[in-house]
């Protein structure tokens, strides 16, 4: 049961995205901004942290597959750029202190710098016309907005259950 935790989990979060961007983003209060939920790479972050590093970036780069095929007009964008953030990340808990508050943080930061690289290859590839000041109010600041609230809501969830599936892959190995 538990091999399929992982698998179910991000498919999960990766389902509601769509969900959420189809059912929720569209509400007359939010059209004004564009909100990239980036639920996956939050999940992925604590992943990388609390359960197991080269896991969370192969799961990131099978999602992150899926995200370019599904919703961008460049392959390979996402592949990359959401193990990259995993290695990024968990190199960076190595450094700094190792709690909830920290991580959240940290996958807070992740998801802005995703942001900016994705923006900043859609420009240079022309794909969007989006200026760097609209940018920024437009979508940036919002997708951060959305990622805080998510990582106040899951985190700790999040947190006790790759903690709880660590201990049981430690148990396995001895």
């Amino acid at each position: 049961m538990n091999r399929f935790f992982l698998p179910f989990l991000i498919s999960v979060v990766f389902v509601s995205e769509s969900l959420f961007v189809n059912f929720i983003a569209v509400q007359p209060f939010f059209r004004q901004w564009i909100l990239s939920p980036r639920f996956v790479l939050i999940v992925l972050i604590f992943m990388a942290v609390y359960l197991n590093k080269k896991q969370a970036m192969m799961y990131g780069a099978i999602f992150g597959m899926l995200y370019d095929v599904a919703f961008t007009d460049i392959l390979g964008v996402y592949m990359f750029g959401l193990p990259a953030m995993c290695y990024l990340m968990s190199k960076m808990m190595k450094v700094l202190q190792n709690n909830v508050i920290v991580v959240s943080l940290s996958a807070v930061l992740g998801v802005a710098i995703l942001e900016f690289y994705i923006y900043g290859i859609n420009l240079l590839v022309h794909v969007t016309e989006m200026t760097l000041n609209e940018f920024l109010a437009m979508r940036f600041y919002p997708t951060l907005a959305l990622s805080a609230v998510f990582c106040v809501l899951f985190s700790y969830f999040l947190k006790k259950r790759f903690q709880k599936l660590s201990l049981q892959y430690t148990d396995e190995r001895l």
